[in-house]
C-alpha cells in the first residue's frame, strides 16, 4: 500500500514537471508532430532572429546556411523545427522503450531504424526512460546538401531511467532518481519535399549525471 502511494506521488511530480516545462507541447500527440515540423507552414513574422536557438562557435556559418535554406523555401521556420524536435525527442524515446517499431518507422532514417530493430529484437530486459523535462535545447549545426537539410540538436533533459528483467526485478537504474542526460540528435529533411516529416538520422549519447532523488 505504501509503495502504491509512493508511485502515485512520483507520477504526480513527473506530470507537474512536464506541464511546467513543456506547456502545451506535452499534450500534443504524434498526429500533430508532422504539422509542428512542417516547414511549409506560412509565417507572418518575416525572417526569424535565430540567435537564441544556436549554441555554436561558428554561428555565422549557421546563419549563412539558414539564409541559403530560405532561398529554397521561404517558409522554413527554426522555431517550428525546435518545437517539433522536442516532441520527436520524447516520442522516439517512448516508442523505443515500448518496442513500437510501427511508430518508429515514420520518425527514423532507414539505417537508424534498422539499428533500432536489431536492438529491440535482441534485448530481453524492459527499458524505461521517463522524460521529466527538456531543460535545454540548442542547434549545434545546420548543413545544406543540395536540397537536404541536416540539423544537429543538443538536448539536455531530466529523465528517470531504469531497466527491469522479465520478472519486473530491477537490474539497473532507479524509479526515484532523476538523471540529467545529454544527447545530440541529427535530423534531416528535403527542404522542397511535400512530405512535412523530418527523420532522425543519428543519436550521439554524451553523458548522464544524477540530479536529485525522491526517497522511497
Amino acid at each position: 500500500m505504501i509503495e502504491l502511494v509512493i508511485y502515485a506521488l512520483l507520477a504526480a511530480f513527473i506530470f507537474s514537471r512536464l506541464y511546467n516545462s513543456l506547456g502545451r507541447s506535452a499534450n500534443l500527440n504524434l498526429k500533430n508532430l508532422t504539422s509542428v515540423l512542417d516547414v511549409s507552414r506560412s509565417r507572418e513574422d518575416g525572417v526569424e532572429n535565430i540567435e537564441g536557438y544556436i549554441d555554436s562557435n561558428n554561428k555565422s556559418s549557421i546563419k549563412v546556411t539558414y539564409e541559403q535554406i530560405l532561398q529554397k523555401n521561404k517558409n522554413f521556420s527554426i522555431s517550428h523545427f525546435i518545437e517539433g524536435s522536442s516532441i520527436a525527442f520524447e516520442s522516439i524515446i517512448k516508442y523505443f522503450n515500448q518496442g513500437n517499431l510501427s511508430q518508429l518507422k515514420s520518425l527514423l532514417d532507414k539505417d537508424l531504424y534498422n539499428n533500432f530493430v536489431e536492438k529491440i529484437k535482441h534485448r530481453k530486459e524492459v527499458h524505461e526512460s521517463i522524460i521529466v523535462s527538456v531543460v535545454s535545447q540548442k542547434i549545434l549545426e545546420i548543413k545544406l546538401v543540395k536540397n537536404v537539410v541536416f540539423i544537429a540538436v543538443y538536448f539536455l533533459s531530466e529523465q528517470i531511467n531504469f531497466i527491469k528483467d522479465s520478472s519486473e526485478n530491477m537490474i539497473s537504474g532507479s524509479t526515484s532518481t532523476i538523471n540529467k542526460v545529454e544527447d545530440v540528435w541529427q535530423f534531416k529533411k528535403n527542404i522542397n519535399s511535400s512530405d512535412p516529416s523530418w527523420l532522425l538520422v543519428s543519436i550521439h549519447y554524451k553523458k548522464t549525471s544524477n540530479d536529485k532523488t525522491n526517497d522511497k
